[in-house]
C-alpha cells in the first residue's frame, strides 16, 4: 500500500508544511526519507517478509545499560518470545490502513523529536549513530501501533471494541488476510491479563509522548474513537492487580508535568488521593526496616486482617495489624518489579509507594510457616502460588 493511498489526516500536511519551512532539507535528505518511506511501505505490504529487510542488530556484546524506562537494546528481538517477528509489521499495516497513519509524516515528525525519545534513557550517548537512530525510530513506530491497538482491544469498554471492529471488519490492507486479521486480535486477546503485564514491565515502556502523538497528529484515530489515549490506558490497566491504593473512579488525572510511559500511568492509578509526594529530602530507608514475623507477631496475639481500602499496614494498641492482600498470578513478579524499578528512579516525584509495601511484606514473610499465617488470613490469596514460591518471590522482590 503507497502513501498516496492515503489521505493525510487534519494536520498532518501542515505538520510536514511547517517543518519544511523552518528547517534546511538538503535534497539529499529528501531522497534518503523518500528512500526510507519505500522501503517501510514494502514491508507493509509484506508483512510476513519483513524479517527480509530487518536492519542489522547491533554489537550483540553489548552490556545491559541500565535507562529510564527499561532495557534499551530490547528493541533488537522485542518480545522475541512473546510477539512473532512477523506480527510486528502487521500492526503498522493495520494502523496505516484503518487509522490514517501516514509513514511519512511519522518519519518526519520523529526526525525531529529523535533526540527527545533517547533522552527517555540512560547510558545511550555513544550509540546515538544515524544508522541507530534509523532503527530507532522503527522500533518506536512496531511498539506505538502495537501498543495502541492492544489497549483498545483490552480496555474492557465495549462501545470502544465495537467500534474497532466494525472498522477493521470493512476490508484489509495490502498483503494480510483475513486470518492474518483474526491472529491480531487472537494474539492480544488470548491471555490479556500476560499481555497486559508485558506492555506494563520496565523493558518495553517507550516515550509516551510519542504515543500521544501517534494517536492524535500523525493518524485520525482520535477521531474515530472518543477517550483520550491516556483514559484508554486508565482503563486497559484497570482490574491488574496491585488493585489497591485508591484506585481512580472515573477520575483519569493526568499529573501536571504528564506522564511519561505506560507504566507511569498505572503506578499514577495505584496512588493516594494526593499522588505523588515532591519532597527533596524523602530518605530511602527501606533497607534498615524490620519489624517482627508474621509468626512472632501472632505468638504475641496479633491478629491479622485483610484491609482492601489501600492501607498497606496499620497496626492498633489491640494488636490488630490490617494489611492489603498480597495477590500472586503467574505474571506479577515481574510487573511488581517493575514497579519497584519504576519507583526507585523516579523516587523524588513519587514516593516508595509499592517499595514500602514489599518491604513490609518481606519483614513478615521470613518462613514458609509465615506464608500459611497469612495465606489462614486470607491476605495472602490462594493462586497457583504455593508457599515456598510465594517467599521466594517476595524476598527476590526486596532484593
Amino acid at each position: 500500500m503507497s502513501n498516496d493511498d492515503i489521505q493525510p489526516v487534519d494536520g498532518d500536511q501542515e505538520l510536514v508544511d511547517e517543518i519544511s519551512t523552518t528547517t534546511e532539507t538538503s535534497n539529499d535528505d529528501q531522497e534518503l526519507v523518500d528512500e526510507w518511506v519505500v522501503e517501510i511501505e514494502g514491508r507493509l505490504e509484506n508483512p510476513d517478509n519483513s524479517h527480509a529487510t530487518r536492519r542489522p542488530s547491533m554489537d550483540s556484546n553489548l552490556e545491559e545499560y541500565p535507562s529510564i524506562i527499561g532495557n534499551w537494546q530490547c528493541w533488537d528481538d522485542f518480545g522475541a518470545s512473546f510477539i512473532p517477528e512477523h506480527l510486528k509489521w502487521i500492526f503498522v499495516a493495520s494502523m496505516t490502513h484503518y487509522f490514517g497513519l501516514n509513514v511519512r509524516s511519522y518519519i518526519v515528525y520523529m526526525q525531529e523529536k529523535v533526540d527527545l525519545a533517547w533522552s527517555y534513557y540512560r547510558g545511550v550517548d555513544q550509540f546515538r549513530t544515524a544508522e541507530n537512530n534509523k532503527r530507532f525510530i522503527e522500533h518506536l513506530l512496531v511498539n506505538c501501533c502495537f501498543l495502541i491497538f492492544s489497549m483498545i482491544l483490552l480496555s474492557g469498554e465495549k462501545e470502544l471494541k465495537d467500534s474497532w471492529y466494525e472498522i477493521i471488519n470493512k476490508d484489509n490492507p495490502k498483503g494480510l488476510s483475513d486470518k492474518d486479521i483474526q491472529n491480531i486480535i487472537d494474539f492480544i486477546t488470548r491471555e490479556p491479563n500476560q499481555t497486559v503485564s508485558y506492555l506494563l514491565t520496565m523493558n518495553y515502556q517507550i516515550p509516551w509522548f510519542l504515543v500521544e502523538a501517534v494517536y492524535t497528529e500523525l493518524s485520525n484515530i482520535n477521531k474515530l474513537f472518543a477517550p483520550p489515549i491516556h483514559k484508554i490506558a486508565y482503563l486497559f490497566c484497570d482490574g491488574l492487580p496491585p488493585d489497591y491504593f485508591n484506585i481512580i473512579d472515573g477520575d483519569y488525572t493526568v499529573p501536571e508535568d504528564g506522564f511519561k510511559h505506560l507504566l507511569h500511568i498505572f503506578h499514577w492509578s495505584r496512588t493516594p488521593d494526593e499522588k505523588y509526594v515532591h519532597n527533596l529530602t524523602i530518605q530511602k530507608w527501606f533497607g534498615d526496616f524490620h519489624i517482627p514475623s508474621a509468626t512472632e507477631l501472632q505468638l504475641s496475639q496479633t491478629v491479622f486482617i485483610k484491609d482492601e481500602d489501600g492501607t498497606i499496614m496499620s497496626y492498633s494498641d489491640r494488636r490488630v495489624m490490617q494489611l492489603t492482600p498480597w495477590e500472586l498470578y503467574n505474571y506479577s513478579p515481574k510487573l511488581y518489579e517493575s514497579l519497584l524499578r519504576f519507583e526507585d528512579l523516579y523516587f523524588i516525584r513519587c514516593g516508595y509507594l509499592f517499595s514500602s509495601y514489599v518491604t513490609c511484606m518481606a519483614s513478615l514473610l521470613q518462613t514458609e510457616a509465615d506464608v500459611r499465617v497469612l495465606r489462614a488470613n486470607d491476605i495472602i490469596p490462594s493462586t497457583s502460588f504455593d508457599d515456598k514460591n510465594v517467599l521466594r518471590c517476595i524476598q527476590e522482590l526486596k532484593t
